[in-house]
């Protein structure tokens, strides 16, 4: 039951997030939906092997005791909140709720949780967004100065670092995110080898139409922007991963588009959505840690 609880949970982060990841680069017609499909699957797989077992310390700091039964229930949960949120549609980052739940599942068996460490992960929940709207906010002033000479050579060179960090964008994704799961349930060749199959199977049979409809939407976009809206996120989740911290690439993602939207001087931007998912934000880890203690 612990397998198939981790593989359902690896499969649906999987699939959920490979649009965050390639969808940029699919939409912008420089590779297909299979081939983007492949390339965050290999980013995924890449940053769970090389550095998904970095998240073990983060998860001890949070959930110090388990075993087989308790785990088994934890990723459940966690697969049964997340197709809740994805049938209402609701906003929802795993990684905040994931946490969320520990947090809960260690209070309620009084465990002895590092609170120090659950305070630098709210504070890099709150830093990070702030510091992704900022510097996209920056970063797209600064690219608007400058005068469009040698258009065709920098749209090439913009379509393969879009390559580059689609794929760098799901190696942080298998790191920091899917290394969490899978350390959840024990990081060892077994677990590795079931995470893997859920990334693949979640990454080809989960995520077409997330895939599609970013493909559609990608062209409000310019090649300049769309790719500072992986490179930003990317870099700061992969900060976080160093030093153990869970953080949501959706978070950073939505904050930076949010960032890129602001620059402009000369268009109506709607705040509402990027509210909704403020409100979220705060809302899901209190409410996931209700959860986890009843669990």
């Amino acid at each position: 039951m612990l397998g198939l609880g981790l593989f359902f949970s690896v499969a649906l982060v999987s699939g959920n997030n490979l649009a965050a990841c390639v969808g940029t680069a699919v939409g912008a017609r420089v590779i297909s939906r299979t081939a983007g499909m492949a390339l965050g699957s290999a980013g995924f797989v890449v940053g769970l092997l090389l550095q998904g077992a970095s998240m073990l310390p983060g998860l001890r700091a949070i959930l110090p005791s388990s075993n087989p039964v308790l785990v088994t229930e934890i990723l459940f949960v966690t697969v049964v909140i997340f197709l809740g949120a994805n049938i209402f549609r609701i906003p929802l980052s795993l990684t905040m709720s994931l946490v969320g739940l520990l947090a809960g599942v260690s209070t309620a068996h009084h465990f002895p949780v590092r609170e120090n460490y659950l305070v630098s992960v709210l504070v890099v929940w709150f830093m990070a967004p702030a510091a992704a709207m900022l510097v996209m906010f920056c970063s797209v002033r600064l690219l608007g100065k400058f005068s469009p000479r040698h258009l065709w050579h920098r749209i090439a060179s913009y379509k393969v670092l879009l390559i580059a960090f689609s794929f760098l964008t799901a190696y942080v994704l298998g790191a920091n995110t899917l290394g969490l799961v899978v350390a959840i349930g024990g990081f060892n060749v077994m677990t590795v080898w079931i995470a893997v199959l859920g990334i693949f199977c979640g990454s080809f049979f989960l995520s077409s139409g997330t895939v599609r409809r970013i493909g559609h939407e990608i062209f409000t976009l310019r090649y300049s922007n769309a790719l500072l809206t992986l490179v930003v996120p990317s870099i700061l989740v992969e900060l976080a991963t160093l030093f153990a911290i869970p953080l949501s690439i959706t978070e950073t993602a939505a904050a930076g588009v949010m960032g890129a939207g602001l620059s402009y001087q000369h268009k109506c931007i709607s705040v509402w959505p990027f509210t909704v998912i403020v409100i979220g934000w705060i809302i899901v880890p209190i409410l996931s840690f209700l959860i986890g203690l009843l669990i």
